[in-house]
């Protein structure tokens, strides 16, 4: 044993609370070697043994990370209508996302071309499912839509038009820009070439403040609810072929 190893011990000259066990566990060891009863081997075991009860283990740590949802506008109260408005059955069938949207983490533009994605900090549903509910609440809200239903359809649902959406950017900026952009189409599910109107919507004047990842989930909502009314003002307002319509909306004719 060798003779220059000594505990640590506090001012008083007494073992600190951490290294007790250890001081007096080598005390008893110092004992056996001097009379005969300890050997080599059983003497360099406990030792290892010793030193590996003497170093703290590390705590629990508290898990921080954050779930945020996207949230639908609130219902407006309709104006007075003088005309009955033509209501339509609408199905959201499909979101689609852009790869490095993929994620649950938030994403947030620190460059130009750098993204960082925050592990800390996550949407609590994959986001091509909460954009498409929340499109469909807003929809459902709004005075042209009677009723929206989201993928699987059901076999005997009946839908007047159906809305496809691609998301290319739903993100923050370091800068404080609330990122928002995407590409829409609306389709008669029955027509033969089926697209009624298509479009692309991109937010702007929305800010944040850069820290509040509740605040940019709100931003990015209501750009959300911005997109959805785009959406909805594209739709027919008079059934196809009717005499107050004419000249507004018609299908493509199929060539041939």
């Amino acid at each position: 044993m060798n003779p220059n190893f000594k505990a640590r011990e506090s001012r008083d000259g007494s073992p600190t609370p951490a290294t007790r066990p250890l001081a007096s566990g080598l005390r008893r060891l110092a004992a056996g070697c001097r009379s005969g009863i300890v050997g080599p081997g059983l003497l360099a075991a406990s030792l290892c043994w010793l030193a590996a009860c003497s170093i703290p283990l590390p705590s629990a740590q508290a898990d921080r990370t954050r779930y945020y949802l996207l949230t639908a506008a609130p219902v407006q109260p309709g104006a007075e209508a003088g005309a009955a408005l033509q209501r339509w059955i609408v199905g959201v069938r499909a979101v689609d996302v852009v790869p490095y949207l993929q994620t649950k983490s938030f994403a947030v533009r620190s460059h130009a071309n750098e993204i960082v994605f925050l592990d800390s900090t996550r949407w609590g549903e994959p986001l091509d499912l909460g954009i498409a509910r929340v499109l469909a609440e807003n929809l459902q809200s709004l005075k042209n839509v009677a009723r929206v239903s989201t993928q699987p359809f059901r076999a005997d649902e009946q839908r007047d038009f159906e809305v496809l959406l691609r998301v290319t950017a739903c993100e923050g900026a370091a800068s404080g820009e609330v990122r928002f952009s995407a590409r829409w189409r609306i389709v008669a599910p029955t027509a033969v070439a089926g697209t009624v109107a298509e479009g692309s919507y991109t937010a702007s004047d929305l800010r944040w403040d850069g820290q509040d990842y509740s605040q940019l989930a709100a931003k990015l909502s209501e750009a959300l609810a911005a997109l959805s009314r785009d959406i909805a003002a594209a739709l027919p307002r008079e059934p196809a072929g009717s005499p107050s319509d004419a000249g507004s909306f018609e299908l493509p004719r199929k060539n041939g």
